[in-house]
């Protein structure tokens, strides 16, 4: 049956597939590349930020509205304790993906489109962000 909340449940679940999954594919790329030197890193930093703005936020986004909307339509609350701790992972997770995973992939890319590559720092960003990006993933499976 088509209601409200069942369509809200439908796209809240696949927002998060979306999202987490998304994530996970950025991880495992980054992390793969990031045994590799060579001109392919940059292009994939590019694209890692490109997905994340075009894909993952959006998903995320999608996720936090359709949750509330299913609160709202369930009459659930906002105090019920999963609810509140997932209203505050989403949050955590957008405010860390817009700041400090955003401005270490900006580095990372501009680090590696330098004509001069500094390969120290590189491997310390890409640590930087594989690290953030973790915590980030640790954060949502919470």
């Amino acid at each position: 049956m088509f209601t409200v909340y069942n369509i809200s449940l439908f796209v809240h679940v696949t927002a998060v597939i979306i999202w987490i999954g998304g994530l996970v594919a950025i991880g495992i790329l980054n992390a793969r590349l990031a045994r590799e030197e060579g001109s392919s890193m940059a292009p994939i930093a590019r694209a890692s930020r490109f997905f994340g703005q075009a894909v993952v936020g959006p998903a995320a986004v999608l996720t936090l509205i359709a949750g509330v909307i299913m609160v709202v339509d369930a009459d659930l609350g906002f105090s019920t304790p999963w609810i509140a701790w997932g209203l505050g992972g989403i949050f955590l997770s957008l405010v860390l993906g817009a700041t400090l995973i955003r401005r270490a992939g900006d580095e990372l890319s501009v680090a590696t489109e330098a004509p001069s590559k500094n390969h120290a720092r590189i491997v310390s960003l890409q640590r930087r962000v594989r690290n953030l990006n973790t915590l980030n993933l640790l954060l949502l499976f919470s």
